[in-house]
C-alpha cells in the first residue's frame, strides 16, 4: 500500500507551481479577475501544495492506524 498517491503528488505540484508563478510574476488571476495581494496568495498556494502530500503521508501512516484500532 502506498502512503501517497500519484494524484496527490500531482495536485500538490500544480498548486506549488501556480503559487510560484504568482510569487515570481506578481500577478495572479482567477477566471480572468486579478487576485489582490498575489505574492501572499501565491505563497499560501505553495504552502498548500507542499502540505497536501505531507498530510496524506501522515494520515496514512501505519502508527496512526494502530492507535485508531486500539480504541
Amino acid at each position: 500500500m502506498k502512503r501517497v498517491k500519484w494524484s496527490e503528488i500531482g495536485m500538490g505540484a500544480l498548486f506549488f507551481l501556480y503559487g510560484l508563478s504568482g510569487v515570481a510574476d506578481g500577478e495572479l488571476y482567477n477566471r480572468g479577475v486579478l487576485i489582490p495581494c498575489p505574492r501572499y496568495f501565491g505563497a499560501a498556494l505553495m504552502l498548500f501544495g507542499v502540505a497536501i502530500p505531507v498530510m496524506a503521508w501522515f494520515l496514512r501512516s501505519p502508527s496512526r492506524k494502530r492507535k485508531d484500532e486500539e480504541k
